[in-house]
C-alpha cells in the first residue's frame, strides 16, 4: 500500500503564501524595523520575525494553524496549532517546559499564531512565550471539564493532547461550550489579538479588523478626481445581527450604559473578538454609537471588551 503524502506541493505553496503575508500584516498594525528570518528543515520552515512597536521589541516565532482550504465543510468551526510534533519521553509537562525554555534561550518573546483561510487571515494572535505552559494547562483543564460533562458525545480526546502533540486552540465552535477551551487563550493577560488592532497603510481599508461603519468623510467629495479604494473583509451572518438586535430591543447592552432609543438603526452590532475571529450571538453585543467607539478606541478598551464578553457568553 502506498504511503499517503503528508506535505503536498499545494499545502507547501499555501504555507509560503501565508508566511509571505505576515510582515505586511504586522506593518499595517504599527510594527516597524521588521526582520523576517526563515530556516528550512526539510519541508518544515522555522520563521522568526523581529520587530518593534511603540518602542517595545518583539521577537516572534510564527506558528501556522491547521490549513483551511475548503476541503472540510466544518473547518471553519475550529482552529489550532501544534507546539511540538512529539512528546519528550512521553511527558507533557517536560515537553511544555522545553518549549518555553527553548524560546527563552532563543530570545523569543512571543509565539505568533496565524490562521489563514481562503478569504484571508482569520486569526493572528501574539502570545507571551513564557506563558505557553500555563495557557496549555488551562486549555487542557477546560477541555477535560467539557468532555466530562458529556457534551462532546463520543469525542473524548482532550483538545490540548492531540495524539503526542501538545496543541494550542484558537477556536472550537463544534459544541456549544467548546469555545471555553479557546477562551483560555483569548482572555489570558498579555495576549494580543492583532486583528483587533487598528490597521493603517494608505488607501487600504480592512473591515475584518474594524466593524465600525466607514467614515462618511471617505465616501465622497466636491470636485476633484475620482478616488478608488480597496476593501477586504469577512462575511457576516445577517441572522446573527438580527438576533442580537432583537435581543437588545433598542437598549445598549453595555451594562453601565443601557441607553435606549425607540427607533430602528440606533444600535450597532459589535464583534467583541473581531469579526474575523467570531460572528456568533454569544460573541456580539448591541451597543449605542458612543459605547461602540469606546469598545474600539478607549484607553481601557480591553477592560470594556472583557466585560462585554462576560455579558455575551450567557447567550451561548
Amino acid at each position: 500500500m502506498a504511503t499517503r503524502q503528508f506535505r503536498t506541493e499545494a499545502s507547501l505553496n499555501a504555507e509560503t503564501a501565508t508566511r509571505d503575508h505576515i510582515a505586511s500584516m504586522l506593518a499595517q498594525r504599527g510594527f516597524h524595523r521588521i526582520d523576517d528570518q526563515r530556516e528550512a528543515h526539510g519541508t518544515a520552515i522555522t520563521q522568526i520575525i523581529a520587530a518593534e512597536r511603540d518602542g517595545r521589541p518583539f521577537r516572534m516565532h510564527v506558528r501556522l494553524c491547521w490549513r483551511r482550504d475548503g476541503r472540510n465543510a466544518r473547518e471553519g468551526l475550529y482552529s489550532a496549532a501544534q507546539l511540538r510534533a512529539k512528546l519528550i519521553e512521553n511527558d507533557w509537562d517536560r515537553t511544555l517546559a522545553f518549549v518555553a525554555e527553548r524560546a527563552s534561550a532563543g530570545g523569543i518573546t512571543h509565539m505568533l499564531f496565524v490562521q489563514d483561510g481562503i478569504d484571508g487571515v482569520v486569526f493572528a494572535v501574539l502570545v507571551p512565550s513564557d506563558q505557553m505552559p500555563a495557557i496549555w494547562q488551562g486549555q487542557r483543564q477546560a477541555s477535560a471539564r467539557i468532555i466530562a460533562s458529556g457534551e462532546t458525545g463520543r469525542w473524548t480526546k482532550n483538545h490540548a493532547e492531540n495524539g503526542t502533540s501538545p496543541t494550542i486552540w484558537l477556536q472550537d465552535d463544534r459544541w456549544p461550550s467548546a469555545h471555553g477551551v479557546a477562551d483560555v487563550l483569548w482572555n489570558w493577560p498579555g495576549v494580543i489579538n492583532l486583528l483587533a488592532q487598528p490597521a493603517s497603510g494608505g488607501e487600504l481599508g480592512d473591515d475584518s479588523v474594524d466593524d465600525l461603519p466607514l467614515d462618511a468623510a471617505l465616501l465622497g467629495r466636491d470636485g476633484g478626481e475620482r478616488l478608488t479604494t480597496i476593501r477586504s473583509g469577512y462575511r457576516r451572518d445577517p441572522k446573527v445581527r438580527a438576533a442580537v438586535l432583537e435581543r437588545a430591543k433598542g437598549r445598549c447592552e453595555r451594562e453601565v450604559c443601557g441607553v435606549h432609543r425607540p427607533y430602528t438603526g440606533f444600535l450597532d452590532v459589535h464583534h467583541i473578538l473581531g469579526v474575523g475571529a467570531s460572528d456568533r450571538v454569544w460573541t456580539c453585543v448591541a451597543l449605542c454609537p458612543n459605547c461602540h467607539r469606546e469598545a474600539h478606541f478607549a484607553l481601557d478598551r480591553d477592560v470594556i471588551n472583557a466585560e462585554l464578553r462576560d455579558y455575551a457568553r450567557r447567550f451561548a
